[in-house]
């Protein structure tokens, strides 16, 4: 079993921030000026994984961690159907690409679970790599593939083109010795957004080289900007002037620079001072929305813009609110802002279920009856009641005795979401009047 998620090192150039470092050379260099700070929504992310590494090694079935801890980090985080359904989505692709390949062909597929992998044979400018979770290699299809999980829910992640994956798969074929690949495909396992289902991208492998080419051209251009940066004497003025130079926005997202970069402040603030008016107050159709006998208020084509504008300031906001509070928390006392603590709601002490029941007992003079609330399982639950060999009973039973209800919309970009566009109140109203 592999070191958990949230102690293993990385390297310089890490698979996973390829595209970032690929759109700006010189977010590597400052990287090094950022504490690397997992945040609750990673750390949920990297439990996730470890349940899912041990069903793979295990051969079980998540739901087996229900109710349990799982720790990342200073995060911990009881395992809930969540949880488990985003770790059981992952693992029963896995094995079914497995049993597929073993049933078309009588034999077995390579894996390897939680992979290390490294460029370093390329002899690339920087240190290179990553961990894979999943690759399969399929000898008779001549095929590799690179499976990942994604935990997340609040940005897409697209197979094609996807660097991450591709640097993966560089990583898995420089490690292979005496195999013969055609095609790599890429599989992105995302259970929590859209639909749930897997998407993917295959490349030949020449195609794949050549990209490899570009990439290694990319790190020389970052480790220029690396030398660049370090060889600055610590002057606003040589900073701004080397940001002008290698900074570049793009690929923001999860950079954990992004609050204290320089490009991105000055992108984010575009649309307030003399060009607010633009964002906010110049109309961009002459067909404004009228609703009923209300003034004339903003069309759909400003909200679009309003909403564009208003995203960009969000999105730097909130990194530079992180940031500020994670140097806050090294001890960087600043003006007029402080750390308080986040109280929680009310717990129990003892986590032992048995003990607490006993001590609740004794200091409260209270019967089993009043300790304990009976109620139905959920469907996670009962799926761990049947057991793996009985589970596609329940699976079946959908839409006749468990659902995954709505619970509402979200206002989302349509180019950052694989959802259908939901129906509005009043397609919704219409619709139970016809009916």
């Amino acid at each position: 079993m592999n070191a958990a998620h949230h102690t293993r090192s990385h390297a310089q150039w890490a698979a996973s921030a390829t595209s970032r470092n690929v759109t700006c050379a010189g977010a590597i260099a400052m990287e090094t000026m950022c504490e690397n700070k997992e945040t609750e929504a990673a750390a949920w992310g990297s439990a996730t994984h470890q349940i899912s590494e041990r069903c793979l090694h295990g051969n079980i079935d998540a739901n087996s961690f229900l109710d349990s801890v799982e720790r990342s980090g200073k995060f911990e985080f009881v395992v809930d159907e969540e949880m488990a359904n985003t770790s059981q989505v992952y693992v029963d692709y896995c094995r079914s690409r497995l049993a597929e390949y073993k049933a078309a062909t009588g034999e077995d597929a390579q894996f390897w679970i939680e992979q290390h992998l490294s460029l370093a044979s390329l002899d690339p400018p920087l240190d290179a790599g990553g961990t894979g979770d999943f690759g399969i290699y399929f000898p008779l299809w001549r095929m590799l593939e690179v499976v990942d999980l994604k935990g997340g829910r609040g940005v897409v992640v697209k197979a094609a083109g996807n660097m991450q994956e591709r640097s993966y798969a560089i990583g898995f074929l420089l490690s292979l010795t005496g195999v013969s690949v055609d095609v790599v495909r890429s599989t992105i396992v995302q259970p929590r957004v859209g639909d749930g289902k897997p998407t993917w991208e295959d490349i030949h492998v020449a195609d794949l080289i050549d990209w490899s080419v570009d990439l290694l051209s990319k790190m020389t251009v970052s480790k220029m900007a690396l030398d660049a940066f370090e060889a600055l004497d610590g002057g606003r003025i040589a900073f701004d002037a080397w940001a002008e130079t290698w900074l570049a926005t793009g690929s923001c997202t999860f950079c954990p620079a992004e609050g204290i970069c320089p490009k991105r402040r000055k992108e984010a603030l575009s649309v307030m001072g003399d060009t607010a008016v633009r964002w906010f107050e110049e109309p961009t159709t002459d067909a404004p929305l009228v609703v009923g006998n209300a003034p004339e208020i903003a069309s759909p084509e400003e909200l679009a813009h309003w909403l564009d504008g208003l995203e960009a300031l969000e999105a730097w906001i909130k990194a530079v609110r992180g940031y500020a509070h994670s140097a806050a928390e090294r001890g960087v006392e600043i003006p007029m802002w402080m750390l308080a603590d986040k109280i929680g709601n009310r717990a129990y002490i003892e986590k032992d279920e048995t003990k607490l029941a006993a001590l609740i007992k004794t200091k409260l003079a209270l019967t089993d009856d009043q300790i304990y609330e009976r109620s139905v399982r959920s469907v996670a639950q009962l799926e761990k009641v049947l057991g793996a060999k009985r589970k596609a009973e329940l699976a079946a039973l959908e839409k006749v005795l468990w659902e995954k209800p709505v619970k509402g919309t979200n206002l989302v970009r349509a180019d950052k979401t694989t959802r259908t566009a939901a129906k509005g109140l009043t397609e919704r109203h219409h619709e139970k009047l016809e009916n």
